[in-house]
């Protein structure tokens, strides 16, 4: 994407007042800056905030921790949990906070936060495998890939309608459909969105190669190639609402490619499937349809025939 088409779609975010995150979470995230500060700091503007108060504890007393006492302050909650943990628990849930639903053609919003999650899931539970990578960080790249969607359809409700309803439809990527209307992309525009919002460059580096040429080859053990390859995988696993596994080639050409001694699709499928009910439980979401596992099931049965 050239420097003028990103300035106009900065232009057209900005106009749309989409950058405006919640001043509890803006406030913590600056105070993270600073490794000065500690629990007292980081829990008065939480603490401020009675709906992120109650979001944090629900997540640290579930089994996500498993502690065997219950978390009763936020203070308490810093002091047990990596401030990292909480900032990236505190930046998705502002980012997903300002999720607007554009009532576009079939998007679904339910169904696009579930998707998110799972997408995270799979992507923080394939990067505990490797010791050089930092889980956390890859979980939220995958988590908040498709960030920008629900924004651009708001923008763009005639374009975006008819992209959903062809993508639904004929199966065409999104992204190919993006770039042919816009000259970017949806990952363009996530990248653009989370430098706006301060949340680093190798998230927005993430992010934007979601979509990459060629991000299907690693390249030896490269750190941020790997990163992004399984940010890449992540956007493949199947939809929570899908009735049928789309892109199983595509994958499991992907995840051969980045495949080391110990991992079985198996593992990573069912520990992903566990983490996402995890999160699912402490956003009080439904369950869907199908679990990764299942689909793979069906896959493998599909495959014996």
């Amino acid at each position: 994407m050239d420097n003028k088409v990103y300035q106009n779609l900065i232009k057209k975010i900005k106009k749309a007042n989409l950058f405006a995150l919640p001043q509890s979470a803006v406030k913590f995230l600056e105070l993270t800056k600073d490794p000065a500060n500690g629990p007292p700091e980081f829990a008065k503007p939480i603490s401020a905030d009675p709906g992120l108060t109650s979001q944090i504890l629900r997540f640290a007393n579930s089994s996500f921790f498993g502690f065997r006492y219950e978390i009763t302050t936020v203070q308490m909650a810093l002091s047990l949990i990596s401030i990292r943990t909480i900032k990236n628990f505190v930046l998705w849930n502002a980012a997903f906070a300002l999720l607007p639903d554009p009532k576009c053609g079939p998007f679904d919003l339910k169904a696009f936060v579930l998707d998110a999650i799972r997408r995270g899931s799979f992507a923080k539970t394939l990067g505990t495998y490797f010791s050089e990578l930092d889980s956390e960080e890859i979980f939220v790249a995958a988590l908040l890939q498709d960030i920008a969607i629900p924004l651009l359809a708001q923008l763009w409700p005639q374009e975006y309608e008819q992209i959903l309803t062809r993508h639904q439809e004929r199966g065409i990527c999104i992204s190919v459909l993006e770039e042919e209307a816009f000259g970017w992309n949806h990952a363009d525009a996530g990248a653009c969105l989370v430098r706006e919002w301060g949340f680093g460059e190798t998230l927005a580096v993430n992010i934007a190669a979601q979509h990459a040429t060629g991000i299907q080859n690693r390249n030896g053990s490269e750190k941020s190639h790997l990163e992004k390859m399984i940010v890449r995988l992540s956007s493949l696993v199947p939809s929570c609402y899908e009735k049928e596994w789309k892109d199983t080639d595509n994958f499991f050409t992907t995840f051969a490619a980045i495949q080391v001694q110990g991992i079985t699709d198996v593992d990573v499928f069912k520990g992903a499937d566990q983490l996402f009910n995890e999160l699912r439980d402490i956003l009080q979401l439904d369950p869907p349809d199908n679990t990764i596992t299942s689909f793979h099931r069906q896959y493998l049965s599909s495959m014996s025939y």
